[in-house]
């Protein structure tokens, strides 16, 4: 059985261009998440006698936390993980978990370390299959009409925009290949060609003998120049598994769409389609390290997860460096004697979503018996 944590196959993708920035506002107090809904409460209810402007034990923390929070660092840290993630291959990923390690040091967690559970396509995480890893030095999907001009002809470049290839495309022939780009139907000779849109259709393309999917899926059409991540191309669910169909995968924008779509009402389409890409038995790490609590070696553990291996900066390279924010905050205070140490240890979790908190959880052993919760 395979397992999918979305409801939807594509990611939007503006954060390739815009993402670092577009959550700087709900970075600015990311240690006050949790605290907002006291603060709020205690505002609506101060209590028999007092006065609203009376400073309480929570409104207090929160004004210390907020005083120590360093929104700039977290930004920082933003950009050094969305800097590797953005190319979403397990090389990278595994250079983005050193990056994180790295960080976790800085903001003085303790008992750092690198996990390296298996993606090899095979190994069971709970009930979910491992992926594959997966690696692309070179994708590119370019008309060869001499009527179309030079600069529409280029319709996907990987090194120029990462999404212009889907995760887990497989390879051209060494060099690329010349082809033609078909629509689907029931009569379509898709043999050796590349099938425009139709992802749901991935397995029965691959028994045709197409080439490869070109995607058009997107969340909103009307950004003509940006295009969908995809990031779902098992056969038998979200992540490409041993046995998976290694078909050609690009994403191209709306622009691109509209045009390849006006060419072939006028006829055949040749294009050249160049992925240098391959499979093989990987790693797909996580990165830990802890805020100590006072019961030492045997307390309790509060677990706080943040997903990494995301192509944009907004999902989920933010929601991680608010983790390392608060955490990193929450141990300047404790070093300060502003805060009490936590009795229950507090540990930060990043990872691959669902996949790698499945593995992670099934085979922690000892460990997994002192978990008394978690927040993600």
């Amino acid at each position: 059985m395979k397992g999918r944590c979305r409801k939807h196959h594509y990611k939007y993708v503006i954060g390739v261009r815009r993402g670092v920035g577009v959550y700087y506002a709900t970075m600015r107090n990311p240690v006050l998440l949790l605290l907002v809904t006291c603060l709020i409460l205690n505002a609506q209810n101060p209590g028999r006698g007092a006065r609203p402007n009376t400073p309480t034990p929570v409104s207090q923390l929160i004004q210390t936390l907020r005083e120590e929070t360093n929104p700039d660092q977290a930004m920082r840290d933003v950009r050094t993980i969305w800097e590797t993630d953005r190319w979403f291959t397990f090389p990278k990923f595994e250079e983005t978990a050193r990056n994180v390690a790295a960080i976790l040091r800085r903001a003085g967690l303790e008992d750092v370390e690198i996990g390296n559970p298996p993606a090899d396509g095979v190994t069971q995480g709970g009930y979910w299959t491992m992926p594959l890893a997966w690696d692309v030095k070179v994708g590119t999907l370019e008309i060869l009409d001499p009527q179309v001009p030079a600069g529409a002809r280029m319709l996907a470049d990987y090194q120029k925009v990462p999404t212009s290839i889907g995760m887990w495309s497989g390879p051209t022939p060494t060099g690329g290949v010349v082809t033609e780009v078909v629509l689907p139907g029931a009569d379509a000779d898709m043999k050796g060609k590349l099938v425009l849109g139709a992802r749901a259709a991935k397995t029965a393309l691959a028994r045709a003998g197409a080439l490869g999917i070109i995607s058009e899926n997107t969340e909103n059409r009307d950004l003509a120049d940006e295009r969908g991540w995809v990031n779902s191309f098992g056969d038998n669910g979200w992540s490409f598994t041993k046995g998976s169909s290694p078909l050609v995968c690009f994403s191209i924008t709306p622009r691109g769409s509209a045009l390849l779509r006006e060419l072939l009402k006028k006829g055949p389409v040749k294009v050249r389609a160049n992925v240098d890409s391959r499979y093989y038995a990987g790693v797909y790490p996580f990165v830990t390290g802890v805020i100590r609590g006072t019961d030492g070696a045997a307390a309790e553990e509060v677990l706080s997860l943040g997903h990494l291996f995301e192509q944009g900066a907004h999902d989920n390279a933010t929601g991680f460096s608010a983790i390392v924010g608060a955490a990193e905050t929450l141990n300047r205070l404790i070093k300060a004697g502003k805060l009490a140490r936590p009795k229950r240890t507090i540990r930060v979790l990043g990872m691959g979503e669902c996949y790698g908190t499945m593995y992670y959880l099934e085979q922690q052993g000892p460990r997994k018996a002192h978990h008394r919760g978690h927040v993600h």
